[in-house]
């Protein structure tokens, strides 16, 4: 990190990084790089300029896990991360996210490290707090700092998080709902369909054909441009749970919400055609479904695409039971496949298969 700019970390799930770049471009960002050669993906690297615009474009990216601040020592023991210079830097660092808008409020210091127990790095941790004036909190310290040996080199670093809380925590998710997807996937999935325009661009009408909690509804409507969302389930408890969403974001009013099966959904005249974009995460047979049920399920989820979709309509279809999906897709000549990028969480790897009509 030098005065005019600062090294930033992005931490992004394997499979979302492409995404998380077009987002960088989209917000003006410099491009990104991954800091380890044989790293594609958990860790890009970019430098920006030290100033609280640049924090706070960074703090609304939608598809990184986190951000964080990268300060280095050239000590070969972690103890040189007290040398007076580093402390600098990180006092440095403290007063710049403070002038973030909305300011960020820390309320207590979490160390991070291999051997965190040991003296030498209790004494960083130690001394990180008082240059914070913060108590230290192995467990909910929301003022985050790691050290580890630096990726390149000889050496230690410090990364430093920008945020209280993670990016990828949504502030509006306020219910408990099993199989939710996870938002910074969510997001990866709505860019994957605009780059499957021929221009590029959101379309304006969009349907999510299994909303379950609500997290492609709200995170579409995060990207801006949108003109109309019907928000679909068969499950009251989840339209309620979306409702709660869509409240929880102050977002109430831009959607339709809809209990109904697909099946009844193809039987309504006024969705015919109507959509250019469809979304759906069906149930992958694990918190919810069943695996048996899923070749049924996923021939009436085509057909359904087929009835509420318009001529140049694009679909995404994010599934962990992949090759059942792709059976059923093989077996339907109405459609043909774009891209299907993979994700990787929590020892889940969805596809997302991104259709046209053929």
């Amino acid at each position: 990190m030098t005065a005019a700019t600062l090294e930033i970390v992005l931490q992004v799930l394997p499979g979302v990084a492409p995404a998380l770049g077009r987002e960088l471009q989209r917000a003006g960002l410099p491009d990104a790089w991954p800091r380890d050669p044989s790293d594609v993906d958990e860790e890009l690297a970019l430098a920006v300029a030290a100033d609280p615009a640049s924090l706070r474009a960074l703090a609304d990216l939608r598809t990184a896990v986190a951000a964080w601040i990268v300060l280095d020592s050239p000590a070969p023991r972690p103890t040189g991360l007290t040398a007076t210079e580093v402390l600098r830097a990180f006092a440095t660092t403290l007063e710049l996210l403070a002038r973030q808008r909305p300011r960020v409020r820390f309320t207590a210091l979490r160390f991070e490290a291999a051997g965190s127990h040991t003296p030498q790095m209790q004494r960083v941790a130690a001394e990180l707090a008082e240059v914070a004036g913060l108590p230290v909190d192995p467990d909910d310290g929301d003022l985050v700092v790691r050290a580890r040996r630096a990726r390149s080199g000889a050496g230690w670093e410090l990364l430093v998080r920008t945020t209280a809380r993670p990016l990828a925590t949504r502030a509006w998710r306020t219910e408990r709902y099993p199989g939710a997807l996870n938002a910074t996937i969510a997001a990866a999935v709505l860019g994957e369909l605009a780059r499957a325009t021929p221009d590029g661009a959101d379309a304006g009408r969009l349907v999510d054909l299994m909303c379950g909690s609500g997290t492609l509804v709200v995170e579409r409507l995060a990207r801006g441009g949108v003109e109309e969302i019907l928000a679909v389930d068969v499950s009251p408890d989840a339209i309620a749970t979306t409702a709660a969403h869509l409240r929880a974001a102050r977002l109430r009013g831009r959607v339709v919400t809809r209990v109904a099966d697909v099946r009844d959904l193809m039987e309504d005249d006024d969705v015919a055609g109507r959509f250019d974009a469809v979304v759906v995460n069906p149930p992958w047979g694990e918190l919810l479904g069943e695996h048996a049920a899923n070749t049924d399920l996923y021939a009436v989820l085509l057909d359904a695409v087929d009835r509420v979709g318009s001529a140049r309509v694009r679909a995404g279809v994010l599934t962990h039971d992949i090759r059942r999906f792709e059976a059923v897709l093989a077996a339907d000549p109405r459609w043909h496949l774009r891209a299907r990028p993979q994700f990787f969480a929590k020892g889940h790897r969805p596809r997302l298969f991104v259709l046209e009509r053929a």
